[in-house]
């Protein structure tokens, strides 16, 4: 997500669906040019100057909910400047917003509903053949008379493999190291799509993949890897999937094939508690994975089942000390302020967390357009946002609870960061840990981080 970030100590993430969207309209012909405007700090004006030089006949502008007042003036100024370009929307607040932002702003020709990278596709080959737009599935456009036309939903994509790998050349990996790699160049992939899960916070299986699980070919995950270290000189890789755990047989296939190709690569990614288990987890150590980070949530079995999270505390317990096991850094999040929560459940949380003896991270509860949470907030009276752009994470509570007003959510986070790591009981778990220098490295880059989180909550 491109929003404009004002946290100091926090790197972008590498825009992989954009990455893949670009990569596929170069392979099917077209002259495709990828631009991040926030990683290169450009302005408006200095991205429409940019975008005028090329003179492109289709725009695709991943928008999101933070940044939505940015991306509209950005489509307004362009449509301004090239009239006659096809300026299209995706990303979830598109999917969400589809007709109101066609109905209401004229300079949107289209917006995409869920993954955009085929539609995006399929735009470009009607406007090099002079097709209509009502051709194109899983696209909400304006016709000739000015009303938004919502065509039919488009089938995800089923076959992966099918896409090319995506664009490193427009999106090179050294702009994109964020501060919880501990490689020198590590690369950012996905192995897999989607979640089947009903977590009722999650923004990308309520909008995009529509919490429908597809995977990739092992032996093709691999051959990406090898290309990476042969073509970039990787030295790590994250792999950014909603749940890599999902399919233990896939997992250990890629695991497998890696070691039957002698490729020595470290690589972590992110997991789901109550999927793993001890003999794929030793499989994932003997294959160089170093590190999973799962979604715990909360410590309060009364909020795990509200938001309809599909796990336990024990299972959660059980998780950590398998992966501990396998000789494998255990970390997770925390979410904070879900609809139920009081000071009670957070109490709990913070308790639970200082028993678990893994790394952790708290977050204040955003309630994305597009999720259930979003509609369970909203039908409640419980969101405080003052605008789109407070979606940003940086700014505070966007919503109270049933049982904590905004102000006593504000500055909770930081609390509780405070509570944990200053906790007798983590402090020495966390120097018990240490066993390389690597190690000691990485956990010097992760204290660094947590502090300067402490102190931006504070302001």
């Amino acid at each position: 997500m491109r929003w404009p970030h004002r946290r100091g100590d926090k790197k972008l993430a590498f825009p992989i669906y954009l990455a893949y969207a670009t990569a596929l309209l170069k392979h099917t012909g077209f002259d495709a040019k990828g631009i991040d405007a926030v990683c290169k700090e450009w302005g408006i004006g200095k991205f429409i100057d940019e975008v005028r030089k090329i003179g492109p006949k289709a725009i695709f502008l991943e928008i999101s909910t933070p940044s939505i007042m940015f991306d509209l003036e950005t489509a307004e100024k362009l449509k301004e400047e090239i009239p006659d370009c096809i300026i299209s929307f995706c990303g979830p607040h598109a999917t969400y917003f589809h007709d109101k932002l066609i109905s209401r702003h004229s300079f949107i020709d289209v917006c995409i509903r869920g993954e955009f990278e085929m539609a995006a596709r399929d735009i470009c080959l009607v406007i090099r053949e002079r097709k209509p737009l009502s051709s194109v599935k899983g696209i909400t456009y304006r016709n000739s008379r000015g009303n938004a036309v919502v065509n039919e939903d488009r089938p995800l994509l089923e076959e992966l493999d099918k896409l090319p790998f995506p664009d490193r050349i427009d999106f090179p990996i050294e702009n994109y190291q964020q501060a919880f790699y501990s490689g020198k160049k590590t690369a950012l992939m996905v192995s897999s799509r989607g979640c089947p899960y009903n977590c009722t916070y999650c923004l990308w299986p309520s909008t995009l993949t529509r919490r429908r699980y597809r995977a990739r070919d092992p032996i093709r995950v691999v051959d990406e890897i090898e290309l990476l270290i042969k073509k970039e000189c990787i030295d790590e890789v994250f792999f950014d999937d909603d749940e890599f755990t999902m399919d233990r047989e896939k997992v250990k296939a890629f695991c497998g094939e890696l070691m039957k190709r002698g490729i020595r690569i470290r690589w972590h990614c992110m997991g789901r508690v109550n999927v793993v288990d001890e003999e794929t987890l030793a499989m994932m150590k003997a294959a160089g994975c170093y590190q999973i980070f799962y979604g715990f949530e909360s410590g309060s079995e009364r909020i795990l089942a509200h938001v309809r999270k599909g796990i336990t505390k024990e299972q959660t317990r059980r998780a950590v000390k398998l992966t501990k096991r396998a000789g494998i850094v255990c970390g997770g999040s925390f979410i904070i302020g879900t609809p139920e929560e009081s000071m009670e459940t957070f109490k709990e949380t913070l308790g639970f967390a200082k028993s678990l003896g893994a790394w952790v991270q708290f977050v204040l509860c955003s309630p994305f357009p597009g999720t259930p949470m979003f509609e369970e907030a909203k039908s409640k009276g419980l969101i405080t946002a003052r605008s789109w752009a407070d979606f940003d994470g940086c700014g505070g509570p966007i919503m109270r609870t049933m049982h904590l007003s905004e102000e006593e959510l504000r500055g909770i986070v930081r609390r509780a960061y405070l509570s944990f790591y200053l906790s007798p009981r983590v402090v020495i778990s966390i120097l018990l840990s240490i066993r390389s220098y690597d190690r000691a490295r990485r956990l010097f880059r992760g204290i660094r981080s947590i502090i300067k989180r402490i102190f931006f909550y504070k302001s």
